[in-house]
């Protein structure tokens, strides 16, 4: 029986986190879970939900996508030094 590598983020950091499990909470395409893919879209999502977020708060849509932007790059560069 083969084990299937996990690439979630909390699995790259050593935790117990099955790939189907952020396919599962997350509403995720499951084609996306045990490839590296997972974390790029999962990337996206957190990008747009810090948008929307950030403009509810009162920042202006330029700003809330520059702060966003910043954020998606310090998880991307983070998850990169972890594969």
């Amino acid at each position: 029986m083969s084990v299937k590598k996990s690439y979630n983020r909390l699995a790259l950091q050593g935790l117990d986190f099955d790939d189907m499990e952020f396919v599962q909470q997350f509403k995720l395409d499951p084609a996306v879970a045990y490839t590296p893919k997972i974390n790029d879209v999962m990337l996206e999502d957190v990008y747009n939900k810090n948008i929307r977020s950030f403009v509810a708060d009162g920042m202006s849509e330029n700003d809330a996508r520059r702060e966003a932007g910043r954020l998606r790059a310090k998880a991307k560069k983070e998850i990169t030094e972890l594969m």
